[in-house]
C-alpha cells in the first residue's frame, strides 16, 4: 500500500498535473487528494467516455493527463480511446480499477464479468497495461517507464489498480459556490421551411470567414469536418473521425487549457444527443472562450439521412440549463452571421443553435491528410498563438 502524495508527487515530476474521471471507492484517496492541492486542475467528467475526449484536448493543447475510472465504465471509454487516442495518436496516462476481481475481495455482482475480461479487453484494445505500483520503491520506476512508453509510442498507458493499492485519505474540500437557481425563458427563432434552410456549406463558409486567425475551430465527425477540410483546410482546424459526440468534450480540453484562445466547436444533432451531458461539464466550469454551434439538420446526414430526435429538442434552451452564459437559436442565415459576429463572445461559454437542411456537395471528399497529422499541425498552431505556451 502507498499514499496518494507519493504517487502524484511523482506524477508532478514527469509533468502530469491535470486529471479528470469518474469515481470509484478505490480511486477516492487519488481524486479527493488532487481536489484538495491546488498544483493539480482537476475536472469531473460526466462519464468516461467523456473523460477520455476531455483529457486528450488537454494533452493536445500541450499537457499531459491522467484520466481514472473503474472498469465497469471502461465500455464507455472504448469508442474514443479506439477511434480518437489511437487514431489521432494521443498519449493519456489511464487509472482503471480493477472492480470483481476473480479470486479478489468481494464485489458487487455487475463487477463480475468486467472484473474477468478487464486485461483482455485492454488486451484486444492494444493498450500498454500493468498493475498499479502498490510498494513506495516501485512508484518512480513505475512512472517513468509508462511516461517514455507514451512519449515513444503517442498512445495511452494503463495502470491497473486493486483494492487496498493506496490508503484512504479524506476530502477536506467543501463546496462553497451555490446551486444556480433560474427561471429558463427561451423562444426558437425557426420559421423557415425545411426546405428553405441554409446548407452545411453556407454556414461553414461564414464560420471560416468569421473566425479569426489565431481561433481553433473544432469540426464534428462526419461530413462536417469533410466539407470544411474541402472549402478551405487550414492548419487551426481539426477534423474528428470516428469518437461521434466527443467534439465538444474535446475542445473543452483545449478551452481550458488555453483561455488566451478563441475555441469554436462545431457540432451535429446526433452527435450533441448521443453525449449531451458534456454541456453540463461545459456549463459548470464555464470557459469564456469557448463557442459551441450546432448545425442541426434533424439527420444522420453521413449514414444516409435517418432522422434524429432533435425536432423535439430545444437545445438552447437545454443550454440555458446547463448555465451557458449565452444562448441563442435560429434558421436564418443573416440572424446566424449577427450572432457570430457580435461581442457576445467576449463571456463565454456561448451556445448557437442553427437549423439547416440535409445535403452536401456530390463530389465531396475526405481529408487529404492523416488525422495524428491533423493533429500535430494544430499542436504546432497553439504553440505558435497561445502567450501561455511561451
Amino acid at each position: 500500500m502507498i499514499f496518494a502524495k507519493e504517487f502524484l508527487d511523482e506524477c508532478l515530476t514527469y509533468g502530469f498535473n491535470f486529471f479528470t474521471g469518474t469515481p470509484c471507492s478505490y480511486l477516492k484517496p487519488f481524486i479527493n487528494y488532487v481536489i484538495d492541492h491546488d498544483e493539480f486542475k482537476f475536472i469531473d467528467a460526466v462519464n468516461e467516455g467523456d473523460a477520455i475526449a476531455l483529457a486528450a484536448g488537454v494533452t493536445v493543447a500541450g499537457g499531459r493527463s491522467v484520466v481514472m475510472f473503474q472498469n465497469s465504465g471502461l465500455g464507455n471509454a472504448v469508442n474514443p480511446l479506439t477511434s480518437l487516442t489511437d487514431t489521432f495518436q494521443i498519449p493519456l496516462l489511464i487509472i482503471v480499477t480493477l472492480r470483481g476481481e476473480p479470486g479478489g475481495p468481494p464485489d458487487e455482482p455487475q463487477h463480475k464479468l468486467m472484473g474477468q475480461v478487464l486485461t483482455d479487453l485492454l488486451d484486444a484494445m492494444q493498450l500498454k497495461w500493468s498493475f498499479f505500483p502498490n510498494e513506495s520503491n516501485l512508484i518512480k520506476e513505475s512512472i517513468k517507464r509508462a511516461s517514455d512508453y507514451m512519449i515513444e509510442n503517442n498512445k495511452p498507458y494503463v495502470f491497473i489498480m486493486k483494492k487496498g493499492d493506496v490508503a484512504e485519505y479524506e476530502l477536506q474540500s467543501v463546496r462553497t459556490e451555490k446551486p444556480i437557481h433560474v427561471d429558463i425563458v427561451h423562444n426558437d427563432n425557426f420559421s423557415l421551411p425545411y426546405s428553405e434552410r441554409p446548407t452545411r456549406t453556407d454556414v461553414l463558409k461564414i464560420i471560416q470567414g468569421a473566425v479569426d486567425k489565431k481561433s481553433i475551430l473544432i469540426a464534428t465527425t462526419g461530413k462536417t469536418g469533410r466539407e470544411l477540410f474541402e472549402l478551405n483546410d487550414k492548419e487551426n482546424q481539426l477534423y474528428m473521425v470516428g469518437s461521434m459526440g466527443c467534439a465538444l468534450a474535446f475542445g473543452l480540453g483545449i478551452a481550458y487549457s488555453k483561455p488566451d484562445l478563441k475555441v469554436y466547436v462545431l457540432d451535429g444533432d446526433g452527435a450533441l444527443l448521443m453525449r449531451t451531458g458534456s454541456m453540463a461539464t461545459v456549463g459548470a466550469y464555464k470557459p469564456n472562450n469557448l463557442i459551441h454551434i450546432l448545425l442541426d439538420n434533424e439527420c444522420h446526414d453521413s449514414t444516409g439521412g435517418q432522422y434524429t430526435v432533435s425536432n423535439n429538442v430545444s437545445f438552447a434552451a437545454v443550454a440555458k440549463g446547463f448555465n451557458y452564459n449565452n444562448s441563442m437559436s435560429t434558421d436564418s442565415l443573416n440572424m446566424f452571421i449577427k450572432f457570430i459576429t457580435s461581442d457576445i463572445f467576449q463571456n463565454g461559454p456561448t451556445f448557437i443553435h442553427l437549423k439547416i437542411k440535409k445535403g452536401s456537395p456530390k463530389t465531396l471528399g475526405r481529408p487529404g491528410i492523416k488525422p495524428y497529422q491533423v493533429k500535430e499541425r494544430l499542436q504546432k498552431f497553439i504553440q505558435l498563438n497561445s502567450k501561455l505556451s511561451k
